[in-house]
C-alpha cells in the first residue's frame, strides 16, 4: 500500500523535500524546547494552553469527522462516498498521528508520556485520551488497509471488517468527547467547566472536518488523477 510513495515526478519530490525541511525546522525547535523547557513557548501557570493544544483540538475534530463519510457509505450503502471514504480514513490517520505528536511536545519531557503507560490509572483523563487516540488510530489503519485493498481489486470488503467499521463510529465520537472531558476537568479553568463542551466540540468537528475534506478532494481532483466524485463532494457539503 505504501510502495506508491516511492514513485513520483519532480513536483512530488519537491513537495516531499519541502515537508522534510518543515519537519527538520520543527525538530530543531523541539530540541531547543527539550533543553530549555516549555518556558520558551510562552506558556506559564497562567497561560497553560497555546499553539500545541489548539492544534490538538482542531486535529481531533478533523480525525473524528471521518465518521461523516464512513457512516453513510457502510451503514446506508451510499456508494457515491466510496473514494471519499478512503480519503477520509487516511486524513483521519494523519490527523490522529499529528494529535499524538502535539500532545507529546506539549507534555514537555518525553518521560511524562512514558509515565502514562508505565503507571496507567482509570482516574487519569490523559490515560483515557491515549487509549481513545491509540485505539482510533489502530481502527482506521486496519479499515483503510482492507478497504483500499478491496477497492484496488474491485471486490467488496470482507464481512469481518464490518464490525470494526461499526465500532469506529462511536469511537470517533469518543476521541473528541474525551478531549472535552480533559479540558473540563481542570477546576482552575472555570471557563471550560461546562457540560456542553463535548457536544460543542463534536458540532464544530462535524463542520470543520468535512470542510477540510472537501478542500482536499478539490485539490486532488485538480492536480492528480484521484477524483472523489462531484456527487460525493456536493452531498458532503
Amino acid at each position: 500500500m505504501l510502495e506508491k510513495a516511492l514513485y513520483g515526478g519532480r513536483q512530488y519530490w519537491s513537495w516531499i523535500a519541502f515537508l522534510f525541511v518543515v519537519i527538520g525546522v520543527g525538530t530543531i525547535f523541539y530540541l531547543r524546547q527539550y533543553s530549555e523547557g516549555l518556558a520558551i513557548t510562552g506558556l506559564s501557570r497562567d497561560i497553560t494552553w497555546g499553539f500545541y493544544i489548539a492544534q490538538f483540538t482542531f486535529l481531533v475534530g478533523v480525525a473524528a469527522s471521518a465518521v461523516m463519510v464512513v457512516l453513510p457509505y457502510y451503514l446506508h450503502n451510499y456508494k457515491a462516498f466510496g473514494k471519499m471514504t478512503i480519503l477520509g480514513e487516511f486524513v483521519a490517520i494523519s490527523a490522529v498521528i499529528m494529535c499524538m505528536m502535539f500532545i507529546f511536545v506539549d507534555m514537555g519531557q518525553p518521560t511524562r508520556i512514558l509515565n502514562v503507560f508505565l503507571h496507567p490509572t482509570p482516574h487519569s483523563m490523559m490515560f483515557w485520551d491515549t487509549v481513545a487516540l491509540g485505539g482510533y488510530l489502530a481502527l482506521n489503519f486496519v479499515i483503510s488497509h482492507v478497504t483500499l485493498h478491496s477497492e484496488r481489486k474491485q471486490v467488496p470488503p470482507p464481512k469481518w471488517i464490518r464490525p470494526i467499521i461499526v465500532l469506529s463510529i462511536p469511537w470517533a465520537v469518543s476521541i473528541h468527547t474525551v478531549t472535552a472531558f480533559l479540558y473540563a476537568g481542570l477546576a482552575a479553568r472555570p471557563f471550560w467547566m461546562t457540560a456542553i463542551l463535548a457536544p460543542r466540540f463534536l458540532a464544530s468537528a462535524f463542520a470543520s472536518g468535512p470542510a477540510l475534506l472537501i478542500i482536499l478532494a478539490l485539490i486532488l481532483r485538480k492536480f492528480t488523477k484521484f477524483d472523489a466524485g462531484k456527487e460525493a463532494i456536493s452531498k458532503l457539503a
